[in-house]
């Protein structure tokens, strides 16, 4: 099942139809004015983003093969089943994982916004860097410029600690994408690690 879940990017059928439906949540149970508003709109915005990355227009996967990690056809070092767990693993779940925390404590709101910039970040400068759209770009540079509000927002209406929650939100974001950073540009670890084989 979870390979047929996985494979094409099937899974992303759904992130559109999660996005409607956390943005009504979201827009539902907190007015703008909030800070928990703020804390959670990338939650629904990640939606989206996955969205332009893997469904439409998509052409995630095949872009990083072929254009950032220069792989003949036919050979992948980022395969449909490593981009289902990546991101049903540290989107999916986390994003609820850290939404339904971020209500306890809105510092790990914070948690969910700065992961958001360092993804939207690496869609810009790889777009730079190639000179070309990758898939994602469109919802990374509007995402961007809302969770670089949200996190000024939170931080000044909501956050208690604020220092030691951007320094912890911020060492997360930086170990979890170089995690990420080695997975999707490492063609052999696969094949060390059989949980990612496809």
């Amino acid at each position: 099942m979870i390979k047929r879940f996985s494979a094409n990017q099937n899974w992303a059928k759904l992130a559109p139809f999660l996005g409607v439906l956390t943005t009504a949540l979201l827009f539902f149970l907190f007015k703008p004015s909030q800070a928990m508003f703020w804390a959670l709109v990338d939650i629904p915005l990640y939606f989206f983003h996955q969205t332009e990355e893997h469904l439409w227009p998509g052409g995630f996967k095949n872009y990083m093969n072929r254009v950032v990690n220069k792989l003949p056809e036919g050979e992948e070092a980022l395969t449909d089943n490593i981009v289902f767990w990546i991101n049903l693993l540290l989107v999916w779940v986390a994003f609820i994982v850290f939404g339904c925390l971020a209500l306890i404590n809105i510092g790990f709101g914070l948690l969910i916004i700065l992961f958001s910039i360092f993804n939207c970040l690496t869609h810009i400068v790889q777009a730079f860097k190639q000179k070309e759209w990758n898939p994602g770009l469109v919802m990374a540079s509007l995402q961007l410029l809302i969770s670089i509000f949200a996190a000024y927002f939170v931080t000044v209406n909501g956050l208690a600690n604020p220092v030691w929650w951007w320094i912890g939100a911020l060492l997360f974001s930086v170990v979890i994408h170089a995690l990420v950073f080695r997975i999707v540009m490492n063609k052999g670890f696969r094949f060390r690690n059989p949980f990612w084989k496809s």
